[in-house]
């Protein structure tokens, strides 16, 4: 999947298929500045927790977006 695919997945509790055969449960979302945007990944939980709480810090995986091959939204 390109980039411009997956911003329509991002910020929403996804099922990602990996290129290396894993299949993952989380969100999806770009990080970083202007210049240098990267995909980061998480479990809901640990994402919704830093929505609410920006200070707290969560362990967001990096993700290029060539690692994933299919989404598929769960929860709308």
């Amino acid at each position: 999947m390109g980039l411009a695919n997956i911003r329509d997945f991002m910020h929403a509790h996804c099922r990602f298929r990996l290129r290396s055969g894993r299949e993952v449960f989380g969100v999806v979302w770009e990080d970083g500045s202007q210049a240098e945007r990267r995909l980061r990944f998480a479990s809901l939980g640990d994402y919704e927790r830093s929505r609410k709480d920006p200070q707290h810090p969560i362990e967001a995986i990096p993700m290029l977006p060539e690692e994933i091959l299919l989404a598929e939204r769960l929860a709308e």
